[in-house]
């Protein structure tokens, strides 16, 4: 692992590294737990701060999930040789196959989807950032409808993931079960990445917008796999297949019940665990459970 960060490096928050990295908060904590990514900076005694280092290996872990499919095991196998470079150097690595254009171009419309309505984004945006002339985005992409179903699964899928390592975290299935109003929280907090996006889906499909409408029934069924799929997993008689849905519904109830709470309150979505307390990340990074009250 690398080593502790110089004074003289940029000193982050969380919520400025979950910016940077476009990985959610509760995951990050996660991959501290597991020792994917290296300890947090203590400021001070309740206090800790992140790094190039941090956002670099949290990039790094995502598109190796989501370009090339790739479980934590593998993702711990690779990832020191992809930040084997001196610690000077580690804050300007490239994400994996920075060269593929279609992903530049989800990454790109990820980005602008999350931050402003569908009407609002053009394809020329889009390829602008992605450094991508305007008339090769139809290689990849027949329209902008194309790309913002393209984005809309990419989140659904970023989705299901993250809900799935957020249950191992809990302790599986039967962790989940003994703490419904953490999990519901969690799911909650994982949708409400995404939740700009999926408003937005919603909205058009009221309207009667056709390719919206089955858009947004594969969005719902979706969600309610990827929460119910971790809690069916080696439940019962393995050669017995057992549907998700059931499951995956009622952690959905809960966990938009919970968003209805956050929209109606100060902070979207709050910068805390369900019980109100702040997890300590160092505590996270070696595996204790400790939490410290939130800063006024």
């Amino acid at each position: 692992m690398a080593s502790p960060a110089p004074d003289d490096r940029p000193h982050l928050t969380l919520s400025e590294l979950v910016a940077r990295s476009g990985v959610p908060a509760s995951t990050v904590h996660h991959y501290l737990r597991v020792g994917l990514v290296p300890p947090p900076n203590r400021e001070t005694p309740n206090r800790f701060s992140y790094d190039e280092r941090h956002v670099t290996a949290l990039r790094y872990i995502r598109a190796l999930r989501e370009r090339r499919g790739l479980g934590l095991e593998a993702i711990a196998e690779e990832l020191p040789q992809l930040l084997s470079r001196p610690v000077d150097e580690v804050g300007t690595v490239e994400d994996p196959e920075e060269g593929d254009a279609a992903c530049r171009l989800l990454d790109a419309a990820t980005e602008a989807f999350l931050t402003r309505s569908y009407a609002e984004v053009t394809v020329g945006e889009i390829a602008e950032a992605a450094h991508v002339g305007k008339g090769s985005v139809y290689r990849h992409f027949a329209s902008k409808e194309e790309i913002f179903s393209a984005t809309v699964e990419r989140l659904l899928a970023r989705t299901a993931l993250d809900f799935a390592e957020m249950v191992e975290l809990l302790g599986g299935a039967e962790g989940v079960q003994t703490a419904p109003e953490k999990t519901a929280a969690e799911f909650a907090r994982l949708v409400a990445e995404a939740m700009p996006v999926l408003l937005e889906v919603g909205a058009r499909a009221a309207k009667g917008h056709e390719p919206s409408e089955a858009l947004a029934r594969r969005v719902l069924r979706t969600l309610a796999e990827a929460a119910g799929r971790p809690l069916v997993r080696g439940s019962s008689d393995p050669d017995e297949a057992i549907d998700p849905l059931p499951a995956g519904i009622l952690v959905l109830k809960e966990a938009f019940s919970t968003l209805l709470t956050w929209a109606v309150g100060p902070d979207w979505p709050p910068d805390t665990w369900p019980e109100g307390r702040e997890i300590d990340p160092e505590a996270q990074a070696g595996g204790a459970g400790s939490a410290r009250p939130p800063a006024p």
